[in-house]
């Protein structure tokens, strides 16, 4: 027997009687009657797909506008406008134009954070996280590092993407140079997952040879940066520099970048050749005009960081470089910091490569530069 209850919900007798009472009603009653009779299917098929290829044509649209945008306004305003039809990737592509357009605007970066349209897009972003594909996560990174914005409310739906990426197929893994990406971004941002960088240390052995110079710097730049211990990660890849003949390609902020990461990780047995090949390209002869005075402090550091002394001849050239970059803009007083302990290290007359004491008191006050890590 059923109770009252079960025969009040029978969907059947609900059905005919609604049937019955439907000659009583008028006609716009009758259709919301059976309309309601009658369960919503999913749509699929030629409809379903036509329907996903027009969304995706419109979040096309999106992410060439976004693209296109030459302003941070521009950048906003769009986003505002079409932050309901967006997809993951346009959410990316967003945040990402804004970071390359904002890169050297110190002054206008402040003003970003706190508009509401930038809100509105970090929000989405956090809600959306797990949507996004490995670049996604890796241009989200790149993109919260750059602005050096990293919200509490950001890190464990972020962090979470990257340790799910980590652990898939290599369908729909992190690209090699993803995961130096995302290693160069946790390093600025300071943010130390240990387990995460274990897994990233692992792939990225697998991947050397597929990766550039730019790649090389970022993913031992870092983990130096981070402290992140690793015995491996060093030799292969200044190995894979060297054998190659990659190293040569260097630029100037790379060859700094991979000189603080073997000071910092490596051992004066495992480093010397790589640090004297870097150091071949900060020669007149070479790159060395190309240099700043800040990467030339970085060689230096280095090197005395290692109890190495530096190929004869490099000293010399770069004592002249410094006291000419000195007459020109007084050094920053991080970066003299820097250089006075080297050059106390490897036995240097401080005196020859300061010969005019400038005024501290007037330097522009420096952060703690990577060589001070």
């Amino acid at each position: 027997l059923q109770s009252p209850l079960a025969l009040h919900f029978n969907p059947t007798r609900t059905i005919a009687l609604r049937s019955h009472k439907a000659h009583c009603l008028s006609w716009h009653q009758r259709c919301w009657i059976m309309c309601t009779a009658i369960d919503a299917e999913p749509v699929g098929g030629p409809i379903g797909a036509l329907i996903d290829a027009m969304s995706s044509s419109k979040c096309g649209a999106i992410n060439k506008q976004l693209n296109d945008a030459t302003d941070k306004e521009t950048v906003l305003e769009i986003t505002s406008q079409t932050i309901q039809r967006m997809n993951a990737i346009n959410l990316a592509t967003s945040l990402h134009r804004l970071a390359r357009i904002e890169k050297h605007k110190r002054a206008e970066r402040e003003s970003l954070l706190r508009d509401k349209r930038f809100e509105l897009l970090m929000d989405a972003i956090i809600s959306r996280a797990p949507d996004f594909s490995p670049r996604s996560v890796a241009d989200i990174l790149w993109s919260l590092a750059t602005l050096k914005y990293w919200p509490p409310v950001a890190v464990r739906p972020v962090l979470t993407q990257v340790a799910l990426h980590l652990g898939r197929a290599s369908t729909a893994a992190f690209e090699p140079q993803h995961l130096t990406i995302v290693t160069w971004a946790l390093g600025t941002l300071e943010c130390k997952p240990v387990k995460l960088l274990e897994r990233i240390e692992e792939q990225a052995l697998n991947s050397v040879g597929l990766l550039n110079t730019q790649n090389c710097a970022n993913l031992l730049w870092g983990f130096a940066k981070l402290k992140q211990p690793t015995t491996k990660l060093v030799p292969a890849v200044s190995d894979y520099l060297m054998s190659s003949g990659l190293i040569q390609q260097c630029k100037p902020v790379e060859v700094s970048d991979l000189a603080f990461a073997c000071a910092v990780l490596g051992k004066p047995e495992t480093s010397r050749l790589f640090l004297e090949d870097l150091s071949t390209l900060a020669r007149r002869n070479s790159k060395l005009n190309d240099f700043s005075s800040r990467q030339i402090v970085m060689l230096i550091w280095a090197f005395a960081r290692l109890n190495i002394m530096p190929p004869d001849g490099c000293l010399d050239e770069w004592r002249e470089t410094i006291v000419r970059f000195g007459q020109q803009r007084p050094m920053l007083a991080a970066d003299r910091n820097n250089l006075e302990v080297a050059l106390n290290r490897l036995g240097e007359d401080k005196k020859l490569w300061f010969p005019e004491r400038d005024q501290q008191s007037g330097a522009e006050p420096a952060a703690q530069s990577a060589a001070s890590a």
